[in-house]
Formats: structure tokens, sequence, C-alpha cells
């Protein structure tokens, strides 16, 4: 992009919180970075117009006037898709792929504006795309623009997602019980790290198979891959990357891209609760939250406050309806053991967040000893952002892979639980001790935090 043409980036996030989150922190890079170019943000209206308004309430945001937006002509109700609906948090886990192929849909608009930015502006132009919207590739060449993939996971997890999926559905389990991936052996994975299940079951008629293998061929057509990851914190896992793609498309890792505290609204709740983590002694608060899009069990969540309870360690939790229940409905008191809650208040030892956290904030604080979380990657780079080492309960997807980092490769945190099935176990008595593993007085709980300063260091210096 060395010219004097005009330079324009155009970034395609896929609509999903945590996307949508590191593309608007690659756009305030970009616009820092190369003043003179122009940077849009292209996505549907409503997405477009979410994303404007955090953009615009984000602490630097007169260094940010050079980032546009363009919305893409879309009606869900075209694609079966509710009305309004144009991200996941609108919809259940199992209704995900509708929208997912309904984006695909896009990309004859998407083409029409690629096709007036070259033909009337004369700009170099340079599409960043999300990895799940990988199609937009065609488009870019077409038109004769530079096309960058960026994928918000980290690399492990995304290099092994990569080859379960350019096998599906041709899993093999050995005799031990495990799958090795061909082009990773010395990886070992069981069936309680596949999840959502239609990786076990997964055929080439079905819609998520049919349609991974679709961005899968689509990506390997690009420019580059960015990684939202730091290069001495994940060789094993870069380089895992960089042999699937080959030679031919370089893996650059462009992180930690982390929120700042300033994601978070000021409500009324939020000035109570960082009162309340004001008053706690440092690295004291457990701070629990499975993400904006899952949940656990019904069983899974008593289990947990019986924990709570038994270890009697302060906590902020920040719950949500168990599997079975609207996750973005009212939570109910019944879902937890019998005045729960109002014994933590009582006590002054815990914090229900009913929905929506300010998690930057409470990873933040100086009261916060750890995080209970479902390993998103996030949840993962922003908690050790922070120096708050990980208690991993992974739920999907490659969560299960974070948390082998987190545990094995960083030494940062430890699993306790591992998925939301029914038959997904986990005992009060297990949490509990995971719990003082990480927060209690002992040598290795020491070596730990040590650990996790040492992890933030690096992260700060890339």
């Amino acid at each position: 992009m060395a010219t004097t043409r005009k330079k324009h980036v155009v970034l395609f996030p896929f609509p999903g919180q945590g996307h949508l989150a590191g593309f608007l922190a690659i756009a305030r890079l970009l616009a820092r970075e190369l003043p003179d170019a122009a940077v849009t943000v292209v996505s549907t209206p409503r997405n477009v117009a979410a994303l404007r308004r955090s953009s615009s309430s984000a602490v630097d945001a007169g260094r940010q006037s050079s980032i546009g937006f363009h919305a893409l002509p879309f009606v869900p109700a075209d694609h079966g898709l509710p009305a309004g609906c144009e991200s996941i948090s609108s919809l259940p886990l199992p209704a995900f792929i509708t929208l997912f192929e309904a984006f695909e849909a896009l990309e004859p608009a998407f083409d029409a504006y690629l096709s007036g930015l070259r033909g009337g502006a004369g700009a170099d132009v340079c599409v960043v795309a999300d990895v799940f919207v990988a199609w937009t590739v065609g488009a870019a060449r077409r038109h004769g623009c530079a096309h960058a993939l960026f994928v918000s996971c980290g690399a492990f997890g995304t290099a092994i997602f990569h080859a379960l999926w350019s096998h599906m559905p041709a899993l093999l389990f050995g005799s031990d019980g495990a799958l090795r991936l061909p082009e990773h052996p010395g990886v070992a994975l069981r069936r309680s790290q596949l999840s959502p299940a239609f990786l076990l079951r997964g055929d080439l008629s079905d819609r998520w198979t049919a349609y991974y293998q679709r961005i899968i061929r689509h990506g390997h057509r690009t420019d580059a891959v960015l990684a939202n990851t730091v290069e001495e914190l994940e060789p094993t896992g870069l380089a895992m990357m960089r042999r699937a793609l080959g030679e031919v498309v370089p893996v650059w890792p462009v992180g930690p891209l982390v929120r700042g505290g300033d994601d978070s609204a000021k409500s009324d709740d939020d000035i109570v609760l960082l009162r309340w983590l004001d008053s706690r002694p440092p690295s004291s608060v457990l701070y629990i939250s499975f993400g904006s899009q899952n949940t656990i069990q019904p069983n899974q969540m008593m289990e947990l406050a019986a924990a709570l309870e038994a270890t009697g360690r302060p906590f902020v939790w920040a719950v949500r309806p168990p599997v079975g229940f609207d996750i973005a409905g009212a939570f109910r008191d019944e879902w937890l053991p019998e005045g729960f809650d109002a014994r933590a208040r009582a006590g002054d030892r815990g914090v229900l967040v009913r929905g929506w956290a300010p998690q930057v904030r409470i990873l933040a604080h100086a009261a916060t000893g750890a995080f209970l979380s479902h390993c998103g990657w996030n949840s993962v780079l922003e908690s050790l952002a922070h120096g708050v080492p990980v208690i991993g309960w992974p739920l999907a997807a490659e969560q299960f892979y974070n948390v082998r980092v987190l545990a094995e490769e960083w030494g940062v945190g430890v699993e306790v639980a591992r998925g939301n099935l029914e038959s997904s176990a986990v005992g009060r008595s297990e949490v509990a001790e995971a719990v003082e593993t990480v927060m209690g007085n002992t040598a290795a709980s020491a070596a730990m935090r040590r650990r996790v300063v040492e992890v933030q260091e690096v992260m700060r210096s890339a």
C-alpha cells in the first residue's frame, strides 16, 4: 500500500460481541498508524449503528473521527431470521447457523460497494475480513483489492479448529479414546473437548460442516492471516497455523487487542459494584462469567453456588439463566440454592450481577484475584492483561483448547470443569478446590500469580 494513491482499509467483522470488539480495536490502531488513510467498518444496519455508538463513546473518540461506517442492505426475514436479528446475541445457540449462512448472501452488496470504491475514488483498497466472512476474498479478487483475514481466537485454538473442520466428518478416535489429527499428531483430544455436539455427528450434509468447509476453502485464497495473539506467548500455536497454511499465506500476530476500561457504561449499578470492590482487600475477589452467549446447566449452577459458600471467598458473579431458558431473559432466584443471594448480601460477601457486567473494569480492579471463565479468547486476554489468573470452565468451540494453553503452556490457570451438557458433571468440592488452588496461600498459588505477572509484561511489551 506504499503508493501515492489514497489508501482505504475496509474492515468487515462478523456480528459476535468479541468479533466486533476486535475489529473496533483494529480500526483504532489503523486510524492512529495510518492517519492519511480512510478506514471504514462495513456491516448490516443494526450492527453499524451499534458500532457507531461504541466508537463515539470511547475515550479516544477524537482520534477516531477518521473511522467511517457503511451499512449493507439486509432484511433478516428474507433469511428466516426474526425481525431485527442481525447478530448472534439475538439468537439461541442452535440458530446461529442461520445467521452465518445469511451473511454469505451479502456478497453481491459487498461486491457493489468495493466496485464503487475502486471505480470512483481510485483508491488502493485493502479488505480485512473476519474469518467467518472469508467469502469476501472473492469480491476482493474481482476488484484488485488486497485481502487479509482476522482471527479473533488464539493461534492454538484456531489451528485445532481448522484441522477438525478440514477432516469432517471423518474424525477417528483411537483405542485409547483420543482423537489425533494428522496435522498435529502430538495433540490428543477427548470427546469432552468437542462441542457443539455436531462435531461428533457431522456429515457432509450437515449445515455447519458444509459452512465451515466453504469458509476454509475461501480462507486459503487470502493474502495474509492476522491473529489476535502474541508471538512470544503462542509460538507453538502460530507454528501450527503456519504449517496448515503453507508458505503462501503469512500469519501475523497483531495482538493483544484488548478493550480498555472505557468499554463499560457508567450506570448506577456499575458504580455500586465498583464501590463494593473498593472495600475488599487486594486480590481477594473471585469474578465469575461464562460470556454473553453461553451458560451452564441448572444443576451446575447449584453446585457452583454451593462451592462459593463453602470457600467463603468474596465473589462477583455475572449470572444468566441456565441452559434450556432464554439466556437474555430475567434471572430467577429458584435457579440458585434457597436464600443464596440474601445470604451473600447479608454477609457482604458477594454480588450477583444479573446479565451484563463491566468485565474490563472488574478485571482491572485491584481487589480481583481470579477469574472463573468460559475461556473465550477475549476474556482470556482481558484477564491476563490485568494480571488475573484464570479458573477455566470451557463450554464450546475453541475454549477447550484455550484453557489447555493457559494451564499447560503458560501456567496461569487450572481447568475445573468441561462443558455444559447434561452429562457434564461437576461437583462443589472440585470447584472449591480449584478456587483454593488459584487463590490460596500455597507455593503453587504464589508461583501462578508470579507467572501471570510475567505474561502480563509480555503482553504489555507486545
